[in-house]
């Protein structure tokens, strides 16, 4: 079992986790793989799938704690206590992550495309062909193994 995570590399993640989610709520691209490969460089010998595990963990927080999360790191719970402290204190001390949120609600919806007529993309159902042969029709196969017919023998 891996040792529990340091307050350093608590930090570390979650710094780099809110510079992701506030990029991902201005609409700029960013690259997960690439954020955990320099993570894993910062960190005592952390696993990329250690590192992801606890990117679902501060999105299972953000959840609780009323916040968006990063798209594509499922919220996974059972998190080390150490963690929501520190994103609570992350949280108190900036309005960074705030603005950035108002912002994306501000933004209009993406536009839906117009069908000024529901009916004109209707089809017609598909029609049966008659003259095919119905699977219950297809004659069944007999048994390439028969089996033996087991004898019971009764003892007097």
């Amino acid at each position: 079992m891996a040792d529990d995570w340091s307050r350093v590399e608590v930090e570390a993640a979650v710094s780099d986790y809110f510079d992701m989610l506030a990029m991902e709520l201005r609409g700029e691209a960013f690259n997960k793989a690439e954020h955990n490969r320099n993570l894993q460089k910062l960190l005592n010998n952390r696993p990329k799938g250690s590192i992801e595990r606890k990117h679902q963990n501060i999105s299972a927080i953000f959840i609780a704690l009323g916040y968006p999360y990063i798209d594509g790191y499922k919220p996974l719970g059972n998190y080390q206590r150490l963690l929501r402290d520190v994103m609570e204190e992350r949280l108190n001390g900036t309005t960074s992550l705030d603005q950035a949120a108002a912002i994306a609600v501000e933004q209009p919806a993406e536009s839906l495309p117009q069908i000024s007529n529901i009916l004109s993309i209707l089809v017609d159902p598909p029609k049966r062909e008659d003259d095919k042969s119905r699977l219950s029709d297809v004659p069944r196969l007999k048994p390439l193994l028969k089996r033996k017919k087991l004898s019971r023998s009764r003892s007097s």
